[in-house]
C-alpha cells in the first residue's frame, strides 16, 4: 500500500491526541536483578536447548540440553551470549603513550560461565540481568522459569510492557483443574497471537554494570540519577516451529533499546559462541569454526566427525553421525541514517515508489579535491538532517556531525573508506561514524559496500581469500537521486509501509495485532503500529548492516570479557581473524577455540530500538546446514509468517491391563491456519516410543538417507479424497530433500486409540499430532504438531497437552469395572436409534445420572405443506444432579463420541436423513400371515404441484365385516379434485404412541372396479392426520383376483423408520469402579513380582536423563495386589528387608520396590521371599524372587 503525506499527517495528528500506550508498549521502569534469574528449556522441534533470562543460551547444562539436535545428549554448544558494545559520549583525558586522549568503550556482557564472565566488585555482576515481572514468580519446576507460550503456568499475573492485556480466551481446564492464566500471551505478532509452536519471552538490562559510573561518573539517564550502566534494555524472544522445513532451527530475536537520555553514535552487536560439539570432556579439543561472508553465517563442526563414546556414551544414534551448527544473522541492527542500502534490498522493485538510486562504483572511493562552487553535504549530529553547502572561493570551516572541517578550495582533499591494496585494509575513517568526505553518506567502505576483497600477505605469495564485486545502492544527496527510495535507509519506526506489503483486507486489525478487539486503528483503512506487515512487525523494514566481523580465537580461554577495549576491538567492522589451523579457508585440524562475530557500527540514539535475529541452524553436513540457514532466511523474509499446523489436541492416557487407551479433543479439526486463513486440518498421527525422544519412531528418511520423520503406529485421515503421499513441486521436493509425507488413506477421523502392544510395568511415551494437508501449488509442505516430552536431572517427566508418559498395569485384585456398553433408557420420543453408553476411562467415571437431549439442527419442509420434519444432528448431555451441560451440541457419531467423565455415547447416525425415513419392512405387514395376502408399497407422492411429507409416524388399518366407516375427501390437501369419501370396512390410526392411538383421516382411490369399498389390488390409500390437513404416506396394494381381501379381524401395520429428533430424550446412570473383597481373595494368587528373576537392568527401568551419569533407577514391580495391602520382603534366612504398602487406588494394583532395604541400602544378589497380606483377611500370598548379578 502506498503511504502518502496525507496519511503521515493523519497518523501524526492521532499521535498528538492519544497516549502512546494505546498502541505501544508501556515503558519498563523495573531494573534488572540477579535475584530474578531463571532458566527455561526450548523443545519446539528437533532443536532443544536450555537457556536463561539473563541472555545465555546452552547454560546451565545441569537443567537441560545444551544446544542439542535431535537428541538431548547430542549437544553442540558450550554457551552463546549476546554482546552490546557502545562508544560512550565521554572522553578519558588521561593520555596514552602518544599523549592522545582515549575513547571510552563499554561492552555489555552476560554472566556466562567462562573467563571474564560476570565480573564485578563485591560479589556483584557488571552484566545483563533479568528484569522482574515477565514470568510467574512462583513457578519452581525445573525448566519452567521463563515465560513460554505453550506453558500458561509460566506467564506472569500481568505483563509489565502491556499491563492491560488480560486474558480474553476460553477457560483452560486440564485434568479437571482450572489453569486459566490471568493474561493473554504476549506474542511477537501481538496480543494472544500464538504463531510459533514455542515462543519464550523475557527482558534484561545493564543496570548492574557500574563500571563506567565508578571510573568516570557516567550517568546514562539525566531523568534518573540512580540509574547505572548505559540504560540499555533488551527484550528477547525464542521462536520455534515444528513445521518440517523449520524443524532444525531455533530463532532468537533481540530488541535493543537505549532507554536513557544519552546518545551513542557508535554501537555494535556481537555474539560470543563457546563451541563444544559433544558437550563432554575432552570433546571440546577438536572443534572447528569458520564463516561464510556470502551467506552471512558462522558455523562449527567436529573435525573428525566422531564423538568418542568414552566422552559421551549417550550420543545417538552412533558416534559417527555428527552434524554442523550454524549461527546466522537473519536480521542485524539497522542503520537508517547512513544513506547506504546496507541490506541491498532497494533494487528488488516495489509498487509504491520509483527507484532512482545508483550503485557504488570504483570512482566513488577515490579521493577528491574540494573546488569552489562544489556542493557539499553537512549533517546535523543529533537529527541526521542533511543540508547543502556550496563551497566558496575562500577558506572556510564547516561543521558536520559536530566535527569541524577546514576547507581550502583546490587544496583540501576529501576521502572515506578507500582501500589500500598493499595492506589489504580499508581507511579506518570508514568506521568512525563521521561523513569524512562531506557527501552526506556516513562510513561508506570499499570492502563492505563495493568490493569484498581479502588478501593474505603473510606468506611469500599473496593469496586472495575473497574477491566479490557486490556493490550496493546509496543516496546521492547532491544529485537528489535515491533520496525518496523507501527501501533505502528504511526503518521499522518511521510510520511508513516501506515495502508496500500491508494489506487492508487482512492486516487492518488494530494496534494490538488481534482482530475483533475494536482497538485503536482497527478497520480504519491505514496501517497502524502493531498491525502485521508494518513497522515493528515487518522485518523487511530495516536497513540491516549484516555480518561485519569474525574472530576465531584459540584457546577458548584466550579472552577477558571484562576488558571493554579488547572486546570492542574484536567486534570492529572488517576484523576477520582465524588461527593457523585454518589454511586457505580450509581447516587442517581441530582445536579448542571459540569465536565472536559482530554487526556494526550503528548509532543507538536515546529512545531508539535496534533489532536483530539470530538463527541457530543444524544440518548433517555443510550443504545441509547451509540449506537450513537459507530456509531460516526465507522464513525471516516472510516475517515469520508461514503456515502452521492445526491446534494441538489435548490427549488423555488411561493405563489398562496390557493396554493403553488414548483419547483427545477435537480443537484441531476446527482450527484455521493464520497464514492461509482456511481450515486445512487433515488428520491425526500417533507416535509411540520407549524414551522421551520417541527415537523408536524416527524411521522415515529423505533421499539423502537422513531420518527426518516419525512413523506412526496409527493414523486417522479425513474422508475427503486427499490421501496417499503428498506430491511436492520440483522446488519443494529439492528444498525438502525428497522427504515423503503420507497424508493418510481416507480411513476417517477417530479421537481415540487402544494400544494393545504394551507390557505391564514398562513406561511408554505417546504423542498425538494433528497435521494439515499442505498445498503443492503454493509450495507449502504439510506440517504437524510438536512432540514435546522431556525428563529432567531428577527424573521428572514434562509433557505437552498432546503428549503423555504412562505405565500400563493391571487394576487391584477384586476390581469391579463400571458398567459399560449398555442402552440408555428412553424417556420420550420414538426414534429407531437408541444411544449406548460406553466407559473409555474408568479412572474418571463417577456415580452420576445423566439426561441426553437432541437439538434439531434443520427442518425439512415441502414446498406447499406447512408442516415440517425435525431431524437432529447433535446431542447434549446434562448432569441431572447439577443441571450442568457436560456435552453441548456434539455430533451424532457411532463409537467416536466426545468423552465426558470417562464416558462416551455411541449413536447410530444412519437414520438422520430424509432418505432414511421409509417403510420398515421388517416390522410392517398383516397381522395374519397368509400366502394370498395383498402386498403393499408405501412411498412418498411427488407431482409437479404437490409433494407429500415423509412423516416419521406409525399407522395401522383395522378391518371389520361391516361397511359402517368412511374414507375422507381430503379437500385441504388436494382441493376439490380430491377423491370423494365413500363407505369402507376399515379405519386408519396413528399408532406412533402405542398407548394412545389416534384415528386419522385418509383418502381412498379405487382405480379398478374389482371389490368396491374395501381394499383390493391397485387400490391407493392416502394417509393424513386427524384433521385431514397433512399429506402423508401413499399406500398402494398389489396382487390379483385370487388375492385375499381383508375382513374383520385383519389389521395392516405400517411402521416407518424414525430419525432422532428434539422429541427424543434418554437417561442413563454411571457408577465408578468398585471393590469386591471376596473376589480379591479369589484373585490373590495372581500377585507376582516382575521381573523375576531380576537382572542388572531390564526394559522396565527408565534410563537416566542425558545430562546425568550413573546407575539409573532399579525397580521390581509387585502386580495384581488388593487395595491397601502390604508386601513384606525377607531374605532367604528370614531377615526383614522392606515393607511396601499399596495406596488404595483401585485402578492400579501395582507397587514398586527400588531394590533397596528399609535403611536405604542396595540389596545383595540372591533369593528373596515376599508375603502379601490384606486388611481383614487371614489369607496370604507368598512367593520368592531372585536378584541376579
Amino acid at each position: 500500500m502506498k503511504v502518502n503525506v496525507k496519511y503521515l499527517i493523519i497518523v501524526l495528528a492521532l499521535l498528538s491526541m492519544l497516549p502512546l500506550e494505546v498502541f505501544a508498549q508501556q515503558r519498563i521502569t523495573e531494573r534488572g536483578t540477579p535475584n530474578f534469574r531463571k532458566v527455561g528449556v526450548h523443545r519446539g522441534n528437533q532443536v532443544r536447548t536450555v537457556f536463561t533470562n539473563y541472555g545465555v543460551i546452552a547454560q546451565p547444562g545441569t537443567e537441560g540440553p545444551r544446544g542439542a539436535w535431535r537428541y538431548d545428549a547430542n549437544g553442540y554448544v558450550g554457551d552463546v551470549s549476546p554482546l552490546v558494545g557502545l562508544r560512550l559520549p565521554i572522553r578519558d583525558w588521561r593520555p596514552d603513550s602518544l599523549n592522545r586522549p582515549d575513547t571510552i568503550y563499554s561492552v555489555i556482557i552476560t554472566p556466562v560461565d567462562r573467563p571474564g564472565g560476570g565480573e564485578g566488585g563485591g560479589g556483584g555482576s557488571y552484566t545483563f540481568e533479568p528484569i522482574p515481572g515477565f514470568a510467574n514468580p512462583f513457578t519452581k519446576e525445573v525448566g519452567k522459569g521463563v515465560a513460554m507460550s505453550h506453558q500458561p503456568e509460566t506467564w506472569p499475573p500481568f505483563w509489565p510492557d502491556y499491563p492491560d492485556w488480560t486474558y480474553s480466551g476460553d477457560p483452560i481446564i486440564i485434568d479437571g483443574k482450572d489453569v486459566t492464566p490471568q493474561v493473554d500471551w504476549n506474542g511477537f505478532f501481538g496480543k494472544g497471537q500464538l504463531n510459533a509452536d514455542q515462543e519464550s519471552y523475557f527482558w534484561m538490562d545493564d543496570n548492574r554494570d557500574q563500571e563506567a559510573y565508578l571510573l568516570y561518573g557516567f550517568l546514562p539517564d539525566s531523568l534518573d540519577a540512580s540509574r547505572r550502566g548505559q540504560a540499555i534494555q533488551v527484550s528477547v524472544r525464542g521462536l520455534q516451529w515444528s513445521n518440517f522445513l523449520a524443524q532444525d532451527v531455533i530463532f532468537w530475536l533481540y530488541n535493543i533499546k537505549n532507554d536513557g537520555t544519552e546518545n551513542y553514535d557508535q554501537a555494535v552487536f556481537g555474539v560470543l559462541v563457546g563451541t563444544y560439539v559433544g558437550v563432554e570432556s575432552p570433546e571440546w579439543n577438536d572443534d572447528v569454526s569458520f564463516f561464510d561472508i556470502r551467506e552471512a553465517i558462522t558455523y562449527t563442526w567436529d573435525f573428525d566427525h566422531y564423538i568418542s563414546p568414552s566422552a559421551n556414551p549417550k550420543w545417538l544414534p552412533d558416534p559417527t553421525q555428527v552434524g554442523y551448527i550454524a549461527y546466522a544473522f537473519l536480521e542485524s541492527p539497522g542503520n537508517e541514517y547512513d544513506g547506504i542500502d546496507n541490506d541491498a534490498d532497494n533494487s528488488k522493485g516495489y509498487d509504491c515508489f520509483v527507484q532512482s538510486a545508483n550503485y557504488f562504483t570504483e570512482a566513488d572511493f577515490q579521493p577528491r579535491t574540494v573546488q569552489a562552487g562544489q556542493k557539499l553535504i553537512l549533517i546535523d549530529k543529533n537529527t541526521f538532517q542533511r543540508t547543502t553547502f556550496t563551497m566558496p572561493n575562500d577558506t572556510v570551516t564547516v561543521y558536520s556531525m559536530g566535527v569541524p572541517f577546514f576547507l581550502q578550495p583546490g587544496v583540501t582533499q576529501l576521502k572515506e573508506g578507500d582501500f589500500n591494496q598493499q595492506t589489504s585494509e580499508v581507511n579506518p575513517n570508514s568506521i568512525d561514524g563521521i561523513d569524512n568526505d562531506l557527501d552526506g553518506i556516513i562510513d561508506e567502505s570499499y570492502l563492505v559496500h563495493y568490493r569484498v576483497l581479502k588478501i593474505d600477505r603473510t606468506g611469500q605469495v599473496p593469496i586472495v581469500l575473497i574477491d566479490q564485486l557486490a556493490p550496493v545502492m546509496y543516496k546521492d544527496f547532491v544529485g537528489n537521486l535515491g533520496t525518496s527510495d523507501k527501501m533505502l535507509d528504511e526503518s521499522r519506526s518511521d510510520l511508513v509501509d516501506n515495502d508496500c506489503d500491508w494489506d487492508a483486507e487482512f492486516d487492518d486489525v488494530g494496534a494490538d495485532g488481534k482482530a475483533g478487539t475494536n482497538d485503536f486503528g482497527e478497520g480504519d483503512g491505514i496501517p497502524t503500529p502493531g498491525e502485521p506487515n508494518f513497522d515493528a512487525t515487518d522485518v523487511d523494514e530495516s536497513d540491516q548492516i549484516g555480518l561485519t566481523s569474525f574472530q576465531y580465537f584459540v584457546p577458548a580461554g584466550d579472552i577477558t570479557m571484562s576488558d571493554d577495549f579488547d572486546m570492542w576491538r574484536r567486534m570492529k567492522p572488517g576484523f576477520f581473524q582465524v588461527p593457523r589451523s585454518i589454511v586457505n579457508n580450509v581447516a587442517i585440524r581441530g582445536e579448542d577455540g571459540d569465536f565472536i562475530y559482530g554487526s556494526g557500527y550503528f548509532p543507538l540514539l536515546s529512545g531508539k530500538t535496534e533489532r536483530f535475529s539470530l538463527a541457530l541452524a543444524f544440518g548433517a553436513d555443510f550443504p545441509a546446514v547451509l540449506k537450513t540457514k537459507q530456509i531460516a532466511q526465507t522464513i525471516y523474509n516472510a516475517n515469520y509468517n508461514f503456515p502452521k499446523p492445526p491446534e494441538k489436541p489435548t490427549v488423555t492416557a488411561v493405563a489398562g491391563d496390557g493396554k493403553v487407551i488414548l483419547y483427545w479433543d477435537r480443537v484441531a479439526e476446527e482450527s484455521v491456519d493464520p497464514t492461509l486463513r482456511i481450515k486445512d486440518f487433515e488428520g491425526y498421527k500417533i507416535y509411540k516410543g520407549t524414551d522421551p525422544d520417541l527415537s523408536d519412531a524416527l524411521q522415515i528418511t529423505d533421499f539423502n538417507g537422513n531420518k527426518v520423520f516419525y512413523k506412526p503406529i496409527a493414523q486417522f485421515d479425513l474422508i475427503n479424497g486427499i490421501k496417499g503421499l503428498f506430491v511436492p513441486s520440483a522446488i519443494l521436493y529439492e528444498l525438502t530433500s525428497g522427504a515423503p509425507f503420507y497424508l493418510g488413506s481416507d480411513n476417517g477421523i477417530q479421537n481415540f486409540y487402544v494400544d494393545n502392544d504394551v507390557i505391564n510395568g514398562r513406561t511408554y511415551y505417546y504423542a498425538v499430532v494433528a497435521y494439515d494437508r499442505g498445498d503443492a501449488t503454493k509450495d507449502i509442505f504439510p506440517s504437524e504438531n510438536t512432540r514435546f516430552i522431556s525428563k529432567d536431572a531428577l527424573g521428572n517427566i514434562s509433557t505437552d497437552i498432546n503428549t503423555v508418559a504412562i505405565i500400563p498395569n493391571a487394576p487391584v485384585a477384586g476390581y469391579v469395572p463400571p458398567a459399560s456398553g449398555l442402552r440408555a433408557e428412553r424417556e420420550s420420543g420414538y426414534s429407531n436409534a437408541v444411544p449406548y453408553y460406553e466407559v473409555l476411562d474408568p479412572t474418571r467415571v463417577a456415580d452420576k445420572n445423566y439426561k441426553v437431549v437432541f437439538n434439531d439442527k434443520y427442518f425439512v419442509t415441502p414446498g406447499n405443506i406447512k408442516d415440517s420434519i425435525s431431524i437432529s444432528d447433535t446431542y447434549s448431555v446434562i448432569d441431572l444432579e447439577t443441571n450442568h451441560v457436560v456435552i453441548n451440541n456434539a455430533a451424532i457419531q457411532p463409537e467416536n463420541g466426545i468423552v465426558f467423565n470417562g464416558t462416551r455415547l455411541s449413536i447410530d447416525p444412519s437414520y438422520q436423513s430424509l432418505d432414511s425415513i421409509k417403510l420398515d419392512r421388517s416390522r410392517s405387514g398383516w397381522n395374519h400371515i397368509r400366502p394370498g395376502n395383498l402386498k403393499i408399497t408405501v412411498d412418498q407422492f411427488i407431482s409437479p404441484n404437490l409433494v407429500a411429507t415423509k412423516y416419521p409416524r406409525d399407522y395401522m388399518l383395522v378391518f371389520s365385516d361391516t361397511y359402517a366407516d368412511s374414507s375422507n375427501k381430503l379437500t385441504r390437501v388436494f382441493g376439490n379434485s380430491a377423491p370423494p369419501a365413500k363407505l369402507v370396512n376399515f379405519r386408519a390410526y396413528d399408532i406412533t404412541d402405542r398407548n394412545n392411538p389416534i384415528r386419522v383421516q385418509f383418502g381412498f382411490n379405487e382405480p379398478s372396479p374389482y371389490r368396491r369399498d374395501t381394499v383390493s389390488f391397485n387400490d391407493v390409500i392416502i394417509l393424513s392426520d386427524a384433521e385431514g390437513k397433512t399429506f402423508s404416506w401413499r399406500i398402494t396394494f398389489s396382487g390379483d383376483s385370487s388375492s385375499n381381501y381383508p375382513v374383520g379381524g385383519d389389521t395392516l401395520f405400517i411402521y416407518i423408520t424414525k430419525p432422532i429428533s428434539g422429541n427424543d430424550v434418554f437417561k442413563f446412570s454411571t457408577s465408578k469402579p468398585a471393590y469386591d473383597p471376596n473376589k480379591a481373595i479369589e484373585q490373590l494368587e495372581r500377585v507376582k513380582a516382575v521381573p523375576n528373576p531380576y537382572v542388572v537392568s531390564n526394559v522396565y527401568e527408565q534410563p537416566l536423563p542425558p545430562t546425568v551419569r550413573g546407575r539409573g533407577e532399579r525397580v521390581i514391580y509387585f502386580t495384581n495386589l488388593p487395595p491397601k495391602s502390604r508386601v513384606h520382603i525377607y531374605t532367604s534366612s528370614g531377615n526383614h528387608v522392606r515393607t511396601i504398602e499399596h495406596d488404595g487406588d483401585l485402578n492400579d494394583g501395582t507397587v514398586v520396590w527400588d531394590v533397596r532395604t528399609k535403611e536405604g541400602l542396595d540389596v545383595a544378589y540372591g533369593v528373596y521371599f515376599y508375603v502379601v497380606e490384606m486388611d481383614g483377611v487371614s489369607d496370604k500370598k507368598t512367593g520368592k524372587l531372585a536378584i541376579i548379578k
